[in-house]
């Protein structure tokens, strides 16, 4: 489908407005002013357009088939066009079927998601690097119970076997550690993963967080999701623009709506798998501190 909406910026003190092209389902093209086109136009006066929101949802892979439509459908009323999860292995030989769980688990999705492999830092392996760069997998999840995990992994290996693709390789800790020492664990792994020239995130993903923009980078997700700019997917969500509720009146993946406040979710299945062709395209650094 093809339209143009224009956005007005009044919220950020101009009179200035944004049009932007929609087409087979990416913004095509953004214009300041109206574009002569006859094709349909979609007005936002009374809203606010805002880019969908990005969340993970790693403990997906633990979920009964209507939990996690449960949790998909909370995402997405609350803006979330991509998601980001893990298939959880112990061993190479798992991980085609547990990605192939987890995508079938992921079947009646509307939105959008990224899958990785999520492993103990004992079982990560040359081979296993070498397998997410054959399946342009952009991410591992290490889940550590203590700090001392990481320094038993032979990185000098891994680093060898994640060029060129550069899989971003992070830990998580147990959720009841004490906060002190979370933060130390997290700094002793910057400087580790900085030494060994380990692509990383800075800190861990938050479930009920967005991701930020350097991690989007990162992990190769931005621009094709996270911006509206030529080039980029249609995600985004409209808000009221006289309420102070972020609450998304409707919400946008890939120019189609697949959830509005005043009918139920709708395109169930829309969703598809995002593939990461190149992790840090943008060149952000091993270990991102922005």
């Amino acid at each position: 489908m093809r339209y143009i909406i224009e956005r007005p910026l009044e919220s950020l003190g101009t009179d200035t407005v944004l049009s932007y092209l929609i087409d087979s389902q990416k913004i095509s093209y953004v214009s300041q002013g109206p574009l002569k086109m006859k094709v349909m136009r979609m007005s936002m006066n009374g809203l606010k357009m805002i880019p969908g929101h990005i969340t993970p949802l790693m403990s997906l892979n633990k979920m009964t088939v209507d939990c996690v439509k449960k949790k998909l459908t909370e995402k997405i009323k609350s803006g979330t066009t991509t998601l980001l999860t893990s298939a959880r292995i112990d061993y190479l030989h798992d991980a085609e079927h547990e990605l192939k769980r987890t995508r079938h688990l992921l079947i009646s999705s509307s939105i959008d998601y990224c899958i990785g492999l999520s492993l103990s830092p004992e079982k990560i392996t040359p081979n296993i690097i070498r397998f997410c760069k054959k399946k342009k997998i952009p991410f591992i999840e290490l889940i550590c119970n203590d700090f001392s995990q990481l320094t038993s992994v032979i990185w000098e290996r891994i680093r060898e076997a994640n060029f060129p693709y550069s899989t971003v390789i992070f830990p998580t800790f147990p959720a009841d550690t004490e906060e002190k020492m979370r933060k130390l664990w997290q700094k002793k792994w910057n400087d580790l993963s900085g030494k060994m020239q380990i692509p990383t995130l800075y800190k861990g993903l938050n479930e009920d967080e967005l991701i930020p923009l350097p991690f989007l980078k990162l992990l190769g997700i931005y621009p094709c999701k996270g911006g509206l700019f030529s080039g980029s997917d249609a995600d985004y969500c409209l808000l009221s623009a006289s309420e102070f509720c972020e609450k998304p009146k409707a919400v946008v993946v890939r120019g189609t709506i697949v959830y509005s406040d005043n009918q139920p979710e709708m395109k169930q299945g829309y969703g598809k798998e995002i593939t990461v062709i190149q992790p840090r395209r943008f060149g952000e650094s091993l270990v991102s501190r922005v």
